[in-house]
């Protein structure tokens, strides 16, 4: 009885601790909290100081969207009416991007081997060329998947591990980064594990972001190349674009807007 008094007295002691070490934003619901300091806990053997946490899990701006949890980007229909994939002003609109951005996207093809038009048509599918790049900070969305438990909490751990590093590399503010409620961001919708990897600097300015055309259009031949693609493999190129976003109906959009293009 006396073993279990004290197990019991050390449990409730480390659950304080972790309550005192990262205090939170008032706003998270007290029923995340726990949660909550178990991801900061995991963070910090990561190597973030209980100073970093601190200083942006108590930020007036941080909080959990538990209503994206069961969200899914899966069975989109790009070829809706809707969407306006094939609308001639959204052809003429990714023609007006191969002629504006047409050294660019020269040197992403002579580089990677990618087809410019396919360069275009994810940047058209993914945010209609930067116009819907996402409103949700990377960081809010991130934590909440890795909080509140679902299909996608492990995942959203090392992800925000990816973000968080990245910012304290280029003294970044984690907030400022906007995207997607799943965390994707940039007008090529990259999630931060594909930035580290495959983001590249498209106008040799000494940076890499993603809200710019020249770089994405390079990260994004970069990631085409890096996932198997190759000229005159077309089984091969459908694969690398499959592991863009792992969605057949993706892959179709993402061929016959190309194809609209070159017409």
């Amino acid at each position: 009885m006396r073993n279990r008094s004290r197990i019991a007295i050390f449990t409730a002691l480390t659950g304080l601790i972790l309550l005192v070490s990262f205090p939170v934003h008032a706003g998270v619901d007290p029923a995340y909290q726990d949660g909550l300091n178990r991801l900061l806990g995991d963070l910090e053997k990561q190597g973030f100081t209980s100073e970093e946490l601190t200083g942006i899990f108590s930020d007036s701006r941080f909080e959990l969207y538990p209503h994206i949890v069961g969200r899914t980007g899966k069975g989109m229909n790009y070829m809706s009416r809707r969407f306006g994939l094939l609308t001639k002003r959204s052809i003429k609109r990714g023609r007006n991007i191969l002629a504006t951005y047409r050294d660019v996207l020269k040197n992403a093809e002579k580089d990677y081997g990618v087809d410019k038009e396919i360069i275009v048509a994810i940047l058209r599918v993914e945010t209609n060329f930067g116009s819907v790049t996402g409103t949700y900070p990377v960081l809010n969305s991130l934590a909440t998947m890795a909080v509140i438990e679902n299909r996608r909490s492990e995942w959203a751990r090392g992800e925000l591990v990816e973000l968080l590093a990245l910012c304290r590399e280029q003294n970044r503010d984690p907030f400022s980064i906007r995207g997607s409620w799943a965390g994707a961001f940039g007008i090529a919708q990259f999630i931060p594990s594909s930035y580290v990897k495959f983001a590249v600097d498209g106008n040799s300015d000494g940076r890499i972001d993603l809200f710019t055309m020249s770089d994405a259009v390079a990260s994004v031949a970069n990631y085409l190349k890096s996932h198997g693609w190759e000229k005159g493999k077309p089984e091969g190129n459908r694969q690398a674009v499959y592991a863009y976003n792992h969605c057949n109906s993706y892959v179709k959009a993402v061929f016959a807007y190309a194809k609209a293009l070159r017409r």
